[in-house]
């Protein structure tokens, strides 16, 4: 994984996944910039209900389409609706789930924050398991 710091102008556009011919019984989501403690726990949750997760730096190539993506968006005001508009041009099947210390706790997940900037839903960290869970259960069940 790379650290929160990136450049703001990192081509996201080789994260196309190829499809997979075989279909997969759980589905994934693709961590990007999430610290690697939090990482850890995510992967952990997602684990208990299903879902598989991939923890890797934004420029390698995918060899798995990738269901969700949860990204990490320090300052959401800044960089983070560019970062977030880049993830969802290079994984247009996938829903994003931002997650960023600077949202209010009270933010709601698919509200007028996740719309402004370009995400399916957002999340404060620290992000409660219940709050994460039922975030990603949610997003998975109204992707295509």
């Amino acid at each position: 994984m790379s650290q929160p710091s990136e450049p703001a102008g990192t081509d996201f556009a080789s994260m196309a996944v190829a499809p997979v011919a075989a279909a997969r019984a759980r589905p994934l989501a693709l961590l990007v910039d999430v610290e690697p403690s939090l990482a850890t726990l995510i992967a952990e949750w997602l684990d208990d209900i299903d879902v598989d997760v991939l923890a890797e730096a934004p420029q390698r190539p995918r060899d798995r389409d990738v269901d969700l993506v949860v990204v990490d968006v320090p300052y959401p005001r800044r960089e983070g609706a560019q970062r977030v508009r880049a993830l969802a041009a290079a994984l247009p099947q996938a829903p994003i789930l931002a997650l960023s210390s600077t949202f209010f706790a009270g933010v709601s997940a698919s509200g007028s924050v996740a719309r402004d900037l370009g995400a399916a839903g957002v999340l404060a960290t620290p992000v409660r398991r219940d709050a994460l869970v039922a975030a990603v259960r949610g997003l998975l069940r109204a992707s295509p």
